[in-house]
């Protein structure tokens, strides 16, 4: 419900968003500089994520962590975009052998200082899932180019390979020197990228099926809760194939069960919500 309504009204901000999107941005920026560019078209888009993948992918191949890595691939016919907080390299011991293995770590903050609900960490078990099933499709080499221009909606009907797609103030933000524009704006261009951030997710580590979520308080910035788990795909289908109904048009959005009503006292949708509406008719 709460996705259907953010698809209808647009994302609403809230202090705890906000915060947590700023304790999300320092840790970045530990790491790793930020640039600030101008998004006109799609292929901007398009271009900012791949570039980012790029940078970051360099960054792990030489200090085995980074974060804020976005990612791409499909389950079924539908296409994943996410970003990952964080991976990094990690050691496990198989029998009397250590393997070098990727970690997907995600982090959530908190106001409270109490650990999470058991229903709050199956959401968020489910989210880690997400991200370790596109990880591990992008390292086993099953997201193909034709995926990154389909998710973000560049036109390749009729497309001139050599034409500029990107927009001026898109590449003067990114200060993409003049010499270099028509090399690196054009379709032709933006493919050759993706083709080379595409062979450097699969050189990545083997993907570790342990997933890692740590909550933090937003106030203090210690750590309240750790949970560690690993990919279940039993689980990891059943969720997706629910969630998939809606997306394909085949049900209406639900609101939480009894359960997870404690959601809705932390949603911003909660006087726009239908599902609230109708109890407040009936509490008339």
């Amino acid at each position: 419900m709460a996705v259907d309504l953010r698809r209808q009204y647009g994302e609403v901000q809230t202090p705890e968003k906000e915060k947590g999107s700023e304790i999300h941005k320092d840790r970045f920026l530990e790491i790793l500089e930020e640039i600030v560019v101008e998004i006109k078209t799609p292929a901007d888009k398009l271009h900012s994520n791949v570039h980012n993948m790029n940078v970051e992918l360099d960054l792990y191949q030489k200090e085995g962590l980074t974060r804020e890595l976005p990612i791409l691939s499909k389950f079924r016919n539908a296409l994943i975009k996410g970003i990952i907080d964080e991976i990094k390299v990690v050691e496990e011991v198989e029998g009397l052998k250590t393997h070098k293995r990727t970690q997907i770590i995600e982090m959530k903050t908190r106001k409270s200082q109490n650990p999470p609900s058991s229903q709050q960490i199956i959401k968020d078990k489910m989210q880690g899932m997400i991200y370790w099933y596109v990880l591990n499709a992008m390292i086993n080499g099953k997201t193909e180019m034709g995926d990154f221009w389909s998710a973000y909606g560049v036109d390749l009907i009729e497309p001139d390979f050599n034409e500029i797609i990107l927009s001026e103030e898109y590449m003067e933000s990114l200060q993409i020197p003049e010499n270099e524009q028509k090399e690196v704006g054009t379709l032709l261009g933006i493919g050759t990228l993706i083709t080379e951030v595409i062979q450097k997710f699969k050189e990545l580590p083997e993907l570790s099926k342990t997933i890692e979520i740590i909550y933090i308080n937003q106030k203090t910035l210690t750590e309240v809760h750790r949970e560690k788990y690993r990919f279940d795909e039993r689980f990891f289908t059943r969720g997706m194939e629910w969630a998939l109904e809606y997306w394909s048009g085949k049900r209406s959005p639900t609101s939480v069960g009894e359960a997870n009503n404690w959601k809705c006292n932390f949603c911003g949708y909660y006087t726009l919500c239908p599902a609230i509406h109708k109890k407040w008719k009936q509490g008339d």
